[in-house]
């Protein structure tokens, strides 16, 4: 199993766990947990890609094996998966029938 592969599995695993962590902390705003996790996964791959593609820098050291760049870019999932997850709860929050629904409350 090559660096990327291994790399594109800590992506995968760092995104959801922002995606959760960060739902967890909106409560009343964001998604169930299996939501959460998914949009998270998303969001970290998504970054991961966007630092790969925009950082080739990044991306040679992290083929080259340097701890600095593979945390680097799982870092960067973790904060992709929150961001989505962050983007997906506003944009749910100002469709009509929700915000409807909580100012009935």
């Amino acid at each position: 199993m090559g660096v990327s592969t291994v790399l594109s599995i800590g992506e995968v695993i760092a995104g959801g766990i922002g995606g959760v962590a960060v739902g967890g902390m909106l409560k009343d705003s964001s998604f169930d947990k299996t939501v959460n996790a998914i949009i998270g996964i998303v969001g970290g791959v998504a970054v991961g890609f966007l630092l790969h593609t925009t950082l080739p820098d990044l991306a040679s050291s992290v083929s080259n094996g340097s701890l600095a760049g593979i945390l680097g870019r799982i870092i960067g999932a973790l904060i992709g998966g929150g961001v989505l997850i962050t983007i997906g709860a506003l944009v749910k929050d100002n469709v009509r029938g929700v915000r409807e629904d909580r100012l009935r409350r």
